[in-house]
């Protein structure tokens, strides 16, 4: 008899407490899902460890201590080396597709994303990304295409879709084939109603502003993705102004809640470039995106998910160059990207570009730049040693230099093209060879410079972010996400 009482309290106590215990799905207002574009571990490691030895960013990434943390497969249903599209079209709609789709599955049938999802539901939802904003993983979670080179049918789609905020350096044009610039892109997105704002200048009272938004860089008319974190100059806009001005207008404008993807997107151009000084300056550029998320997480913990992740590794980091050491301090020295290396040594020693016979529009061509022939040996060394510290802190051997000796007179004395061709760049050889040396010197290396099939890391923190530490693969987050958010999908 005892024996029943007992057992009756302790259901009773047990049925109290699972009626008293709150319900992820009713507590989770806030989405937070951040996607560093590139971004696999060695990534985020080897940026702690350039923060350490040269002290430009923490010791240690605030998203690197979340208290949740595991890996996920980002493989495409056509491959087991995912592209963009596919990774983002399975990080936004939980649907493996094929390497190019955008918003479709494999079958090329139009899929629904935890974006909408969330606008379904009654929620706000925005996208927020550093590159173009009709690029591949912004444009996964409001486009359906068989090619995310569609850029213009991209851009259309985001100006007839529901989404409420979108933010991204500019719009992606086709002019070459459309004859349609980004000015034609954004007065499509003004007739259609949205507010489109330049610059973080433009970015106040956004709490207050009604009707959808999007908000683009300081030159989005000429450049489609914010400046490189590394080449950036006081004043201009960054990721994080995006972030904060999204918070603001979704928080201002959906007391329900909201859905919020913000995007790293360069940290995977960097990776391309086989770069790593700029891989890790946009890998804390997108941190400190993150650290605004984290502000708004304080205010609101019990209601706030923060999960961040990547689409796919790209150019095979390695923490290591053949030996047991590393000497990241080597990397110091370097204070701007390939590209905007590039640019410093074209404008110091290459003449201006000449128009291109048979060139359609008549503008100047990169392979039309010449070198000048009267540029010494001991100037290019000297320009090295500036930027990059060779012969200075980098030691650079007899056998090294001989073969960046090879490759100036290749460039300027027989003056032969000498451009290397990334995916997002078109850099000059000798410094592209240079920032790969200081690398190695400094104990980095890369595999190649593009996608790798390597899992990714997952960070979590917020409500309910334990459940998301059952995710295996990408294609599981958004349904987790949503199933603590209480989307309908």
């Amino acid at each position: 008899m005892k024996r029943n009482v007992i057992f009756r309290l302790f259901a009773v106590v047990l049925i109290a407490l699972v009626a008293a215990a709150p319900v992820d799905a009713k507590r989770v207002k806030y989405v937070f899902y951040m996607i560093g574009d590139g971004m696999g571990i060695n990534h985020v490691r080897g940026t702690e460890i350039f923060n350490r030895a040269t002290g430009y960013g923490p010791a240690e990434l605030n998203f690197s201590q979340f208290p949740y943390r595991t890996f996920i497969t980002t493989h495409s249903a056509s491959s087991l080396v995912t592209d963009s599209a596919a990774a983002g079209t399975a990080l936004a709609t939980g649907t493996k597709t094929n390497n190019n789709y955008l918003g479709v599955d494999a079958e090329k049938r139009p899929l629904s994303s935890i974006a909408m999802w969330a606008k379904a539901s009654g929620y706000g939802a925005g996208v927020a990304t550093c590159v173009g904003v009709n690029h591949a993983t912004p444009g996964a979670f409001y486009a359906n295409t068989e090619s995310r080179s569609n850029y213009e049918l991209i851009a259309e789609q985001l100006i007839a879709s529901p989404l409420d905020f979108a933010a991204g350096g500019g719009f992606i044009n086709q002019k070459s084939k459309t004859g349609h610039d980004s000015a034609y892109l954004e007065n499509l997105a003004t007739k259609a109603g949205i507010t489109v704002l330049h610059g973080k200048g433009e970015f106040t009272d956004m709490a207050s502003r009604k009707g959808r938004v999007i908000c683009l860089g300081d030159n989005s008319l000429s450049e489609t993705d914010l400046p490189y974190a590394v080449d950036h100059q006081p004043g201009q806009t960054k990721l994080v102004d995006f972030t904060n001005a999204a918070i603001d207008y979704l928080y201002g404008n959906y007391p329900k809640g909201f859905f919020l993807m913000v995007e790293g997107g360069s940290i995977d151009h960097a990776g391309h470039n086989d770069d790593p000084v700029t891989d890790f300056q946009e890998t804390n550029d997108f941190a400190e995106a993150i650290d605004a998320v984290l502000a708004f997480y304080r205010r609101h913990a019990a209601e706030t998910v923060i999960i961040v992740t990547a689409d796919h590794e790209t150019g095979g980091l390695m923490l290591g160059a053949g030996s047991y050491e590393m000497k990241p301090s080597l990397l110091a020295k370097q204070k701007y990207s390939e590209n905007g290396l590039t640019a410093r040594f074209r404008a110091r020693f290459y003449k201006p570009a000449e128009t291109v016979q048979g060139h359609t529009d008549g503008a100047p061509m990169a392979q039309a730049l010449q070198s000048r022939q009267n540029t010494s040996w001991e100037a290019v060394k000297d320009f090295l040693k500036e930027e990059l510290g060779m012969w200075d802190t980098v030691p650079v051997s007899e056998s090294a230099e001989a073969a960046f000796k090879a490759t100036y007179d290749k460039t300027f004395v027989r003056g032969e093209n000498d451009d290397v061709v990334s995916l997002y760049a078109t850099n000059t050889r000798i410094v592209s060879d240079a920032i790969d040396f200081v690398s190695k010197a400094a104990g980095y290396s890369w595999a190649h410079g593009s996608h790798t099939g390597s899992p990714v890391p997952l960070f979590a923190i917020g409500a309910g972010a334990l459940d998301l530490m059952s995710c295996r693969d990408n294609t599981d987050i958004p349904k987790a996400l949503a199933k603590l958010a209480g989307y309908k999908r």
